[in-house]
């Protein structure tokens, strides 16, 4: 065997596919595991060169927490722009938005990003009258936390030519009043016909991408999964994370979900036997899987449900596409090798979903196809068995539980006991990856989703469908072990044993010893990138 570069040892160490280890120590040579066992074993590994990093016993090793849905890209975008996850009151809200245009020219946008109706005291939107009231003399763009829906003042609309006569784009929603006239409110794909206008600064992504890494690394994250690759910059996002991720450039391993232009270029490639050189994975950028989006969300009251909204009769949300042509997507994706990643919140598009996955698994079974529904806020009975049954992934944010509760408290009674049903998907046997979908949230620590799936504890101390939780290392292994098998990876990620990648987080203390709404504010101390600290409290 190698002489290890580095060992960890002394704390309780969770390789995930064994039992956890007291007293257990981790060596890593290169960026390679080399061994898993006991401190005294591990540590007689030791040369004269290596580090031996002995850590206080109620520390843990892990392995790098693996975010299996995410926007790294919106994520650095979103950093530019104007912060309102802290806001919880209107006042507040549109006193961040004026202090914002005072320090801007008149007539230049403004575009802030992280409003929340249902964290907010009034549990409602700022009203057009609001928004012109507090920003009169610049076009502005508010996107709610999920991205899925805007609000935009009178001058954007101006701008950007909506009209109370202009038609709802397909797969989107122009609200209006009773007597027709604009609220501002834009839904789903109608947001494109404002944010087209904006004229936003450039960015630079290289260092917003470094930044971000750190971000990541500060949280324990050493995976993430891309989940809509083109969705920010076109094609150009291929070239962007390829120069920042490729050869552990920033720290990060990467799991790209191609969408637009990125995955139509990467299915007429495969049909055609033209596999491109930006497309090479290594062991950092890695690609597999196509995105389609089959509907929007709960927040924004456009996820597709089988009941109405408790809170708004008469809505139940829409399909953004016809069940057809979801099931020729889904079929040519499946038919050109691909893994396939839905987004479906509402418990009707997941249905929509699944008969997809099951038609294209009719016309050509494939045993290892690790198709992926993400979200999977509400489900109904027989869903999660179906699940199981057709091998699908559940790629979960059990992080929503916590922030999110003005979401899932939306549904009516039929729907709320399977909301964010994670138990339900456990116990039928559905392998769960867990992820943030950052930037929609406040904060995407794993450490609060795990707390989350466990406890059920909303961030106003509401428990939300507590039959619904998993248990401790369950909710572990979803954010490590679930997430890499999510993305073809569970052979070198996830896991913490000889011959995986060193990807590795130190906690300072064991998740075992303490209580289970405690655990969201156990420190990360170190994180370690195949076999590089790149991060140490």
């Amino acid at each position: 065997m190698k002489t290890p570069r580095l060992i960890l040892t002394g704390a309780t160490v969770y390789p995930i596919i064994a039992e956890p280890i007291r007293d257990g120590a981790v060596a890593i040579g290169d960026d390679r595991i080399l061994a898993v066992g006991r401190s005294e074993a591990v540590e007689a590994l030791a040369g004269a060169s290596t580090r031996v990093v002995r850590l206080p016993p109620e520390y843990a090793v892990l392995p790098a927490f693996h975010d299996s849905h995410q926007h790294l890209l919106s994520y650095v975008r979103s950093r530019t722009r104007v912060p309102l996850w802290d806001t919880t009151s209107i006042p507040a809200l549109l006193e961040r938005l004026r202090a914002a245009a005072e320090r801007r020219p008149a007539g230049s946008w403004i575009v802030a990003v992280g409003h929340d109706q249902g964290r907010l005291a009034e549990r409602r939107h700022p009203t057009l009258a609001e928004l012109d009231a507090a920003v009169p003399a610049h076009p502005l763009l508010v996107y709610r936390a999920c991205n899925h829906m805007a609000l935009a003042n009178s001058m954007a609309l101006a701008r950007a030519g909506v009209t109370p006569a202009t038609p709802d784009p397909p797969g989107g929603r122009i609200e209006r009043d009773d007597h027709g006239n604009l609220t501002g409110v834009l839904l789903e794909a109608a947001m494109s016909l404002v944010a087209g206008a904006v004229e936003a600064p450039a960015i630079d992504w290289q260092s917003g991408l470094r930044d971000a890494a750190r971000e990541y690394h500060r949280r324990g994250i050493v995976a993430v999964g891309e989940a809509a690759l083109g969705h920010v910059n076109g094609v150009r996002d291929l070239e962007i994370v390829a120069d920042a991720i490729r050869g552990g450039g920033i720290g990060l391993r990467m799991y790209v979900m191609a969408y637009g232009d990125v995955a139509a270029q990467m299915l007429e490639a495969a049909e055609a036997g033209a596999w491109r050189e930006v497309w090479r994975d290594d062991g950092w950028l890695r690609f597999g899987a196509i995105k389609y989006f089959a509907d929007g969300t709960l927040g924004g009251g456009t996820a597709w449900l089988t009941e109405e909204y408790g809170d708004e009769p008469g809505n139940r949300g829409f399909p953004l596409l016809a069940a057809e042509e979801l099931d020729a997507r889904v079929l040519r994706a499946h038919r050109a090798g691909f893994q396939v990643a839905i987004h479906a919140i509402g418990d009707a598009a997941v249905t929509m979903a699944l008969d997809a996955y099951e038609r294209a698994l009719t016309v050509l079974p494939r045993s290892d196809h690790r198709h992926r529904i993400e979200h999977v806020e509400v489900i109904h009975p027989g869903l999660p068995e179906r699940f199981a049954r057709l091998r699908v992934v559940a790629a979960i944010q059990s992080c929503f539980t916590f922030w999110e509760e003005g979401d899932v408290t939306r549904l009516g009674p039929e729907l709320a006991p399977w909301g964010h049903a994670w138990g339900a998907l456990q116990r039928a046997g559905v392998v769960l990856a867990n992820g943030s979908d950052n930037p929609v949230l406040p904060d995407f620590a794993p450490l609060q989703g795990i707390a989350a799936a466990v406890t059920r504890m909303a961030h106003n101390g509401r428990r939300i469908a507590p039959h619904q939780a998993i248990g401790l290392m369950d909710a572990i292994r979803s954010y490590t072990w679930g997430s890499a098998y999510a993305a073809f990876a569970e052979r070198d990620q996830g896991a913490l044993a000889p011959g995986r990648y060193a990807d590795i987080a130190v906690l300072s203390e064991s998740l075992l010893d303490v209580e289970p709404e405690r655990s969201a504010r156990v420190p990360v101390v170190m994180t370690v990138a195949g076999g590089t600290v790149v991060y140490e409290q």
